[in-house]
């Protein structure tokens, strides 16, 4: 459907949201005109918000297209009012030219801006290095570690020495795996109560100084992704101070809970890294508004009901968020940041962070955006979720609003 009125809409226009209007969308372009043969959608004074952009997608396929396939995506993007997104597979690592140009063409007829990471390592086992310069040569947005960061420092500066000469972004989860060793949960209070193996702070901020050391010797840019504590923000401000690029993404699920949420044994939960102190997520909110935190990241990984349907200990950690992210957190967003910032958190600063560098970016000439309703509280069912995954937390809950639908690449999509 490529003619769609909306009726009784605020837009977004120029840094704010607009009085009650109609917008007549054509082929991806609003028209002052009325239209024939239109559907008609009436808002009840719901947003008219400019479409997201994703960090952390991850789909499976093609190796595990048996959990998850492209299409899935493709769908739970367009309900979710997502336009792009950065993509990242733990499954299939991007480490030659070869595996570059096939998810290329696979994403080239989407319709959807899919920024690609490269592997800075071989099957992201950091033990050789991936052919980086002719990766960045054609087109990948910058370098990650599948979020499975396995290598020793000399490793990581090899890497980040090579990488720098293409002047790519590196994109790092920070996480000592010996420290992680059979941990599931935060190391804290709630751990020590449900006889869980824990993992400290100091896991994730003895890998983000060493990171940000190597880059400001090497004067690299990086990322660090979902970031969990207030000592690893206190790092990289003062890295910023320092002169070193650096910017930082927080978790969507990080922010709506904490570990207090584990005494339940929901598996849903098992997050890697995981839900930490009710003060750790007090010190995210405050890093949001401080300006520390430059994107709210999704961390989108669909995982088999199978392997969540098991021991909390034992299930496959990850989330899917892409359908509920902005109807989850939006409201409460708004409250500590306002709505311009929020949409620089869910869609301008993400966008800008996957795609800083690339040569030819695509240019949105047409409007992509998605409608939601602040009032109208929703219920995360299983039939609005892609796929035959179902592993998000919100599973069955209510939450603060409700998107209506999508309007991206010309297309409406009902939700």
């Amino acid at each position: 459907m490529n003619k769609v009125i909306l009726k009784n809409v605020r837009p977004f226009v120029q840094g704010s949201f607009q009085p009650l209007t109609t917008m007549n969308l054509v082929d991806g372009r609003w028209v002052g005109e009325s239209i024939e043969g239109a559907i008609e959608i009436e808002g009840n004074g719901a947003l008219a918000l400019p479409a997201l952009f994703a960090l952390g997608l991850d789909f499976q396929e093609p190796l595990r297209d048996d959990i998850y396939t492209f299409q899935n995506g493709y769908t739970a993007m367009r309900r979710g009012g997502f336009y792009g997104g950065l993509y990242e597979s733990s499954a299939n690592p991007i480490d030659d030219v070869q595996k570059l140009s096939a998810i290329q063409q696979v994403f080239s007829k989407s319709g959807f801006q899919l920024s690609i990471l490269g592997s800075f390592s071989k099957s992201y086992k950091c033990e050789q290095l991936a052919e980086m310069l002719e990766l960045a040569s054609c087109g990948v947005s910058g370098f990650g570690d599948g979020n499975h960061l396995n290598a020793t420092t000399r490793f990581l500066r090899l890497a980040m020495e090579y990488g720098a000469m293409s002047s790519k972004r590196f994109f790092f989860l920070p996480l000592d795996l010996s420290l992680r060793s059979a941990g599931c949960v935060h190391e804290g209070d709630v751990a020590d109560v449900l006889g869980m193996k824990g993992i400290p702070r100091i896991a994730e901020t003895i890998v983000v100084h060493t990171i940000l050391e190597t880059a400001l010797f090497l004067k690299v840019p990086i990322h660090l992704k979902q970031i969990t504590c207030a000592e690893s923000l206190n790092l990289i401000e003062q890295a910023r101070a320092r002169g070193l690029d650096v910017t930082c993404d927080v978790g969507l699920y990080h922010l709506l809970f904490d570990d207090h949420v584990l005494f339940d044994l929901d598996s849903h939960f098992n997050l890697i890294p995981p839900l930490r102190s009710p003060q750790d997520k007090q010190a995210l909110w405050d890093g949001l508004k401080r300006g520390v935190v430059d994107a709210i990241s999704c961390n989108h990984t669909p995982v088999l009901r199978q392997e969540k349907e098991v021991n909390f200990e034992d299930a496959v950690a990850g989330a899917i968020s892409l359908e509920v992210a902005l109807p989850a957190i939006w409201s409460t967003l708004v409250d500590h940041v306002g709505e311009r910032r929020a949409l620089d958190l869910l869609s301008f600063n993400p966008a800008k962070i996957a795609c800083a560098g690339l040569q030819k970016m695509e240019k949105r000439s047409n409007i992509d955006l998605v409608l939601l309703d602040p009032r109208e509280p929703s219920v995360v069912s299983p039939k609005i979720l892609s796929g035959a995954v179902q592993n998000t937390p919100l599973l069955n809950n209510q939450i603060p609003s409700a998107i209506k639908g999508s309007y991206i690449q010309g297309l409406w999509t009902q939700v």
